[in-house]
């Protein structure tokens, strides 16, 4: 049976009926504020989807399915609100499975029809989310495409798009080992490793350290 009833007399479920629990359903802030938006433009929707609510002692309801929309209209200045009051001799089990049934979202929506056929504000506005589009990383993409065979030296475009370099070419692991240690450069690090060659950064200080001491050494 549907009534009009007073939002005063309309309590929140937080489990004071036994083998009912707490209602579970929680919205983050922004969704909470698109339902109440959508309250707030629509509100004839309320009559067609009603508070379902229970009878309690003292003349007051506790309502089974939609907490969520009692907090809203109460924010919203509502004073009464249609539901459907259920017979005080309704199972406990039926409340659990009502309250559940409630909040459960049965299928799934097309999101290439919603992107292309639909004023994608418009969902927004009435509370459909959309996944949020993908950053592309235009350096990423090129540094990764970049293999052994198609790297062109000395573009290195990790680095030379934010710094001054001095490329230093080696033909052997001997003298490869050598420059290593003459400059100290256990510290490199390696910014593409393959079958080819191995290319390795060194800052420019670290070069300078290094040559400074070897000059002060007898």
């Amino acid at each position: 049976m549907t009534q009009t009833i007073p939002i005063s007399l309309l309590d929140f479920n937080k489990g004071q009926l036994k083998g009912l629990p707490k209602n579970p359903r929680f919205f983050r802030d922004y969704r909470y504020e698109a339902m109440k938006k959508s309250i707030a433009e629509s509100p004839e929707m309320l009559q067609l989807r009603e508070l379902i609510v229970y009878p309690y002692p003292e003349g007051r309801y506790v309502v089974v399915c939609g907490n969520l929309r009692l907090r809203a209209c109460k924010e919203l200045g509502y004073k009464e609100l249609p539901c459907k009051v259920l017979d005080p001799s309704t199972d406990v089990k039926k409340l659990r499975e009502y309250a559940t049934k409630d909040n459960v979202n049965f299928g799934e929506n097309d999101m290439d029809v919603m992107a292309n056929e639909w004023d994608k504000d418009e969902l927004q506005d009435w509370g459909v989310e959309f996944a949020p589009e993908k950053q592309t990383d235009k350096f990423k993409e090129r540094f990764d495409a970049i293999t052994d065979e198609s790297a062109v030296y000395p573009l290195i475009p990790k680095f030379d798009e934010k710094h001054e370099l001095f490329i230093i070419s080696s033909a052997n692991e001997v003298d490869s080992n050598w420059l290593r240690e003459r400059l100290g450069m256990q510290r490199m690090r390696s910014y593409k490793t393959g079958k080819v060659s191995k290319s390795n950064v060194v800052d420019i200080k670290d070069v300078r350290h290094a040559l400074e001491d070897s000059n002060t050494k007898p």
